[in-house]
């Protein structure tokens, strides 16, 4: 069945509401020296847009351990997850993004369901919200945990709103909000729309060239989302 609610907006979480700082790239080379004994060395371009498990897979092929079928993409996600729990909470860079809180206010005033769509396990997107009280504001969500390839998560995400919440939306009425060139692609290869906001100037030219519906230097001032938005509905 159609549902009252005319959108259906995806949000992502690092780079878009929140900078995460170096804890969680600390935590997973931790976690992969302990389990694996070889250290690793991650860069921004290895990470950014990437779902937790192709990024601990990406990295297990380049150590030359990706054909092991020993369960180690599992024990390094549970071990990444249990030593970033402890070292978050504390962590003093990261950071909630200026109008982020009111980007989701104002979505929650709109006839639109809210939803996650991130490359972070469940659990590692709890543990990064937290902190800035943001998880409430979210009715469900697709992680990298329910699949490591980002581009498949709209396809999930449509059909856990229709078992959550007996709604269907057409692609053309979901919104994905992000800041990679991964957020964009996601949203076009699924024939849906896209918010991008440039977080990284390096990252422009990528991101213009796949020409994203809106694209922003910040959600301050709101105002651009807020007319693109009033004029879908």
């Amino acid at each position: 069945m159609m549902s009252n609610n005319k959108l259906l907006v995806l949000i992502d979480i690092d780079g878009t509401l929140i900078k995460s700082g170096l804890t969680p790239r600390k935590a997973l080379k931790q976690a992969i020296f302990e389990i694996t004994g070889c250290p690793v060395t991650f860069e921004d371009n290895h990470l950014a847009g990437l779902t937790d498990p192709l990024i601990i897979t990406n990295t297990l092929n380049q150590l030359g351990l990706g054909l092991k079928d020993d369960g180690l993409p599992t024990k390094i996600l549970n071990r990444y997850l249990e030593i970033f729990s402890w070292d978050y909470p504390a962590a003093p860079d990261k950071k909630i993004y200026p109008g982020a809180i009111e980007l989701l206010d104002y979505l929650k005033t709109l006839p639109v369901r809210m939803g996650l769509l991130t490359g972070n396990a469940k659990r590692g997107a709890q543990i990064k919200l937290a902190p800035f009280g943001l998880w409430r504001y979210f009715d469900f969500g697709v992680f990298g945990d329910d699949n490591a390839n980002r581009n498949e998560l709209p396809r999930l995400a449509l059909r856990k709103v229709h078992e959550l919440f007996s709604e269907s939306y057409p692609p053309n009425k979901v919104i994905i909000i992000g800041d990679t060139v991964h957020d964009l692609i996601c949203a076009k290869v699924n024939q849906m729309q896209s918010v991008i906001v440039v977080r990284r100037p390096e990252w422009r030219l990528s991101i213009e060239a796949q020409k994203p519906e809106l694209l922003v230097e910040s959600f301050v001032p709101l105002e651009p989302v807020q007319n693109w938005f009033e004029k879908l509905l």
